[in-house]
């Protein structure tokens, strides 16, 4: 009995002592890591809530990145918009400089070439950009080579695509209706350089050419807007449309496509002059040299939208334009008349490039006020995130002491008693 009862007390003193160590090590991991829950065991509904903050935290900053960034783009065209504001100002005064009737043309001939330059510097702001992105969206185009026979179907089809994976820009075949769209695109992308399909056609009518692509060809009920009736002997402009056939163009031609005829548009490096328009059936193959091997994509660049929340929501920024003189003899200041028109003209320019300014401003007021409330909640979640996730130093310090006491006790306990134990005159308690 008696050595029964040394073998319980013994087994408990151990199991206790183990359970105390138990505890001492957890405190002391937990002291070493300064994360009070990293194990289900410690806590499971902490734990989730830990992992839940902790990705939106995640998110949070993210976003707030996203932010700061959308802040530096603004603020890059904000600082562009000053420049053409200043540029434009200059202009402005040689213009009325070259209104003196006291100077000579020597003179307005030095203002307007200072005048030239400011308007080609302008210019080359316009085209700006921001990590890839055009400070100045409004319609872009782009040149769409193959690098080998593509029909105009395919090349619709190509850009039908693009379009529908796009949530904020539309994408078209190109659609040319006035001289200054002519002069953007050269701008743009210079000299097409190769045969390019366009987005006109008149394959529902003969001679009734129309542009059916984009804006232009949702108009009239979806059939298109016209723009050329007839061909190069019989035709002419619809509503004071533009055009640029090349010499004896459209002419549907018969032999290049007896049963369908020349429908389709392109810019033809084979008509007279280069780069002028050209009628073309719809097919791969050659065509006399002017088979196209590519097509212009035009772009309405649409707001860019900034992503203001962890849920993917956000707002737009909206675009901010200035007007942009293209061709020098869209502005000059070469005479006294002219200096007249170019003030006026740049007056009102002024006024555009404020109101752009201004359009900006109130975006970039509105982001501020969203990263400062983005912060302001990154911050809440991150002291809740500390409540669950960051040890009380002192609590856990003081339960670790504690276990420091009850193992030191322990021991002290259990070597008293093996002490006791061995001391007792065991044949004196069997006799008694």
């Amino acid at each position: 009995m008696i050595v029964s009862d040394a073998h319980n007390f013994a087994s408990r003193l151990s199991r206790d002592m183990e359970q105390i160590q138990r505890e001492r090590q957890m405190h002391i991991e937990k002291l070493s890591s300064g994360v009070k829950v990293e194990k289900s065991t410690d806590d499971a509904g902490a734990l989730s809530t830990k992992i839940k903050q902790a990705s939106e935290l995640k998110r949070l900053r993210t976003v707030n990145s996203n932010l700061q960034n959308a802040k530096s783009y603004l603020e890059v065209r904000d600082g562009a918009l000053a420049s053409v504001h200043k540029i434009y100002e200059r202009m402005t005064q040689l213009s009325t400089m070259a209104m003196d009737i006291t100077k000579n043309d020597s003179d307005r001939e030095n203002y307007e070439k200072e005048f030239q330059e400011l308007r080609d510097t302008a210019l080359k702001i316009s085209r700006e950009k921001f990590n890839g992105i055009n400070l100045f969206r409004d319609k872009s185009y782009t040149l769409v080579n193959k690098n080998g026979a593509i029909n105009w179907t395919d090349s619709k089809a190509e850009v039908d695509a693009m379009n529908a994976s796009d949530s904020q820009s539309d994408h078209y075949l190109a659609t040319i209706t006035s001289e200054l769209e002519q002069a953007e695109i050269a701008f743009q992308i210079g000299e097409v350089g190769i045969n390019a399909w366009l987005g006109g056609n008149d394959a529902t009518s003969e001679g009734d050419w129309r542009w059916t692509e984009g804006p232009e060809g949702e108009a009239n009920g979806g059939i298109g807007t016209p723009f050329w009736s007839g061909n190069y002997t019989t035709g002419n402009l619809v509503n004071g449309m533009f055009e640029n056939w090349g010499n004896n163009e459209p002419n549907n031609h018969p032999w290049k496509d007896p049963v369908n005829g020349e429908d389709y548009l392109q810019i033809s490096q084979g008509s007279t002059p280069i780069g002028s328009w050209n009628d073309l059936p719809n097919v791969n193959g050659p065509t006399g040299g002017l088979q196209p091997t590519g097509y212009v994509r035009e772009t309405d660049q649409g707001n860019l939208i900034v992503n203001d929340d962890v849920e993917g929501g956000g707002f737009e920024i909206g675009n901010a334009l200035f007007q942009k003189f293209i061709l020098n003899s869209m502005i000059s200041i070469d005479s006294i008349e002219n200096a007249k028109k170019a003030l006026g003209t740049l007056e009102n320019v002024l006024t555009g490039v404020s109101n752009a300014r201004a359009i900006g401003g109130a975006s970039l007021s509105r982001l501020e006020k969203e990263i400062t409330a983005n912060e302001n909640l990154s911050m809440e979640t991150e002291k809740s995130l500390s409540r669950i996730e960051d040890v009380d130093m002192a609590i856990t310090a003081s339960r670790l002491a504690r276990a420091e006491i009850k193992m030191q006790s322990t021991t002290a306990i259990f070597a008293q008693a093996n002490k006791l134990f061995n001391q007792r005159n065991y044949v004196d308690e069997l006799l008694s």
